[in-house]
């Protein structure tokens, strides 16, 4: 694959986990020398510039200042606007601070990518331990996620984790990205059953493996966490069921609601 790395910009939401975005650098900069990195800092405070400009990290590092946390969905949109821009990449990948690997993924994703014509991708993601974390997901009709977690199934996804996704350029700009009301969590998503709706197809490379450390900002908001989750399922469900599966669901959607309701009132329990 000739001249592949000129081929895709990395696009990184941060808001405060400055070590795991340090290591992310580094490892990007080690496998993907010649690809662009736009870090898009939802922190109040502009300091990246300065912590990137150590000569280490030897990408071309784009960072691009909200000013504020404006959110992942909208920190996504806005970094793939950037990089098509500066770029024109035909793929965008979109990557977690939170991530590690210790080899070139990307090739063989977007080798396969090509291969069987999906509009996306993503590697299989493992937790700490190696284990698997997830191989995609199914949407259940009460408005919840199984997680795919035999690398063996032959079970389609309904969609992706944006933790580690390369998507085509085209097709994401196609379907206006990310919607942007879901702020942070499930904008994924929303935007794979989007994706089905228009009979793009994608899939999971499970050749190659990449880590997740998992929930670096999610774990110092637990009370906000639990709110969107309930807010934006409620938000996925008015997008995306039809009239007669939200009729036929109803009683098990209010259920899986208070469900998301408690975890709402645990979380504020934890805090007092």
């Amino acid at each position: 694959m000739e001249n592949y790395q000129n081929k895709f910009c990395f696009i990184v939401p941060t808001l405060s986990n400055i070590q795991g975005l340090s290591n992310l650098l580094h490892i990007l900069n080690n496998f993907y020398p010649d690809s662009p990195v736009i870090v898009v800092n939802n922190n109040e405070s502009n300091e990246l510039e300065k912590y990137t400009s150590n000569k280490k990290v030897g990408n071309k590092i784009i960072i691009l200042n909200e000013q504020k946390n404006v959110g992942f969905a909208k920190a996504c949109n806005d970094g793939a606007k950037k990089a098509k821009e500066l770029f024109n990449p035909k793929y965008v990948i979109f990557l977690n601070d939170d991530v590690v690997f210790n080899n070139d993924w990307i090739k063989k994703c977007i080798e396969e990518m090509e291969n069987k014509k999906w509009a996306a991708v993503t590697p299989v993601l493992v937790r700490k331990d190696n284990s698997i974390e997830n191989c995609g997901y199914k949407v259940l009709p009460i408005g919840k996620i199984r997680l795919i977690t035999d690398i063996k199934s032959s079970e389609k996804p309904d969609g992706l984790s944006a933790t580690a996704l390369i998507m085509k350029a085209d097709i994401f700009f196609r379907l206006k990205g990310f919607d942007e009301k879901f702020f942070a969590y499930l904008e994924d998503v929303d935007l794979f059953l989007r994706i089905k709706e228009e009979n793009y197809k994608f899939g999971v490379c499970k050749k190659i493996k990449v880590k997740h450390l998992g929930q670096e900002t999610s774990s110092k908001m637990s009370v906000k966490k639990a709110y969107l989750d309930f807010k934006n399922w409620i938000l996925v469900i008015s997008k995306n069921w039809s009239r007669e599966e939200l009729k036929k669901n109803l009683p098990e959607i209010i259920i899986e609601r208070f469900r998301n309701a408690w975890g709402i009132a645990k979380a504020i329990l934890k805090l007092n």
